[in-house]
């Protein structure tokens, strides 16, 4: 297995930090119901990684803005020391959009402008979610570069998953009916369903938090990735890949992962979604 931390290679000082830290947003860090953190604790932990220079970035579907609002205000607000935050990225919208701190804590966004949907489909999907389904989801209006369709706040996950399943057939129809089958995917995760370039994904994502620790001469040791659905898997199977040392922390329902012969270390919590998280990140590990 060949060593890309030889990748990272830069003139300027390196840190060489024993972990990298890469966190799913929704059910791994959130309450699935919620949609917010109510585990409290998790921010700590991960704030406790930046205070020793430990990279922490966070890999999902979730536009910036709302990362902003539910994830990372909230982390900013027990932050003391701004400067922690070099050793923080955010990347949304599944390697669409991303997010950087200056050493005084401003924000930066960017945005992959060549990373599009249609939007005659864009406007489809929105009036069918309206007229059948606003009883249980809604049209995200936050996406900049692909389409969402997500879980209403509160509503049962079990009931979701039923008409989820339903609609999805109907997102297949639409694609098919534009002949657009070889440039969107459908992504179905616990709370929504993404319609997105066949390009973007979890494994695309992690090429922007690479770049990312490239600029900052980050070599980790070692990456711990965590997810809750098999759309979380092809982030650790890239590091895999690359020849990065990766555990993969899956935090969702044990059945997911049926099949699935993975080739590198992966541990199930026993606690599940947010409370996962906190169970292995409040563990000795790291």
């Amino acid at each position: 297995m060949s060593n890309n931390n030889e990748n990272l290679d830069s003139k300027e000082k390196e840190q060489i930090p024993d972990f990298a830290w890469i966190f799913d947003v929704d059910v791994v860090i959130t309450n699935p119901s919620e949609k917010r953190i109510t585990e409290s604790e998790i921010l700590d932990r991960i704030i406790e990684k930046l205070e020793k220079d430990e990279p922490v970035a966070l890999n999902t579907g979730r536009s910036l803005s709302w990362m902003i609002e539910r994830v990372i205000n909230p982390m900013l607000a027990k932050i003391e020391n701004k400067r922690v935050l070099r050793n923080f990225f955010a990347v949304g919208e599944k390697g669409g959009t991303w997010l950087t701190f200056q050493d005084n804590g401003e924000m930066i966004e960017h945005k992959d402008e060549s990373i599009k949907v249609p939007q005659e489909l864009a406007q489809k999907i929105r009036e069918l979610i309206e007229s059948d389904y606003s009883d249980s989801m809604f049209y995200d209006d936050s996406k900049e570069t692909m389409i969402s369709t997500e879980m209403k706040d509160g509503h049962s996950l079990e009931e979701f998953k039923k008409i989820q399943k339903e609609l999805n057939k109907k997102l297949e129809e639409l694609i098919r009916q534009r002949h657009l089958e070889e440039e969107l995917r459908i992504d179905p995760t616990t709370i929504a369903t993404d319609i997105e370039n066949m390009h973007v994904g979890k494994h695309f994502a992690i090429e922007r938090i690479l770049a990312w620790m490239r600029k900052q001469t980050i070599k980790p040791k070692q990456f711990i990735t965590f997810g809750d659905s098999k759309s979380d898997i092809p982030m650790a199977q890239r590091l895999h890949q690359m020849g990065f040392p990766i555990q993969f922390i899956f935090v969702g329902n044990p059945n997911q992962l049926e099949g699935e012969n993975l080739p590198f270390p992966t541990t199930t919590t026993k606690e599940k979604f947010d409370k996962g998280t906190l169970e292995y990140l409040s563990s000795t590990v790291g």
